[in-house]
């Protein structure tokens, strides 16, 4: 039984790392910035050739503050609302060119 935990507990560890988001701070922050962690970090991996400068800008600078637990307190649910807009300005972009292509 304790092995499944362990294997659980790795799988999601894993999970969170992907998503950008620290194990150790699980505890302290929002849904919102959990959400707009994750967004972020998806979005420069996947999508940073179809944002502008000023965008990719704000959603590094927005991981950057995840980061630190000083910096993180200081986020506001507005910032939150920006990276969470700006990620769907680039998947808006994305499928835009996928119709184009078909």
């Amino acid at each position: 039984m304790q092995q499944k935990d362990i294997k659980q507990r790795i799988q999601s560890d894993r999970w969170f790392t992907q998503n950008g988001i620290n194990v150790a701070h699980i505890y302290a922050g929002t849904k919102e910035l959990f959400e707009a962690t994750k967004l972020a970090t998806n979005t420069l991996k996947n999508f940073g050739c179809l944002l502008e400068q000023n965008q990719a800008h704000t959603l590094n600078n927005f991981l950057k503050a995840t980061r630190t637990p000083k910096a993180r307190d200081k986020i506001t649910q507005g910032q939150c609302f920006k990276v969470m807009n700006i990620t769907k300005q680039a998947q808006r972009k994305y499928s835009k060119l996928l119709k184009a292509c078909k």
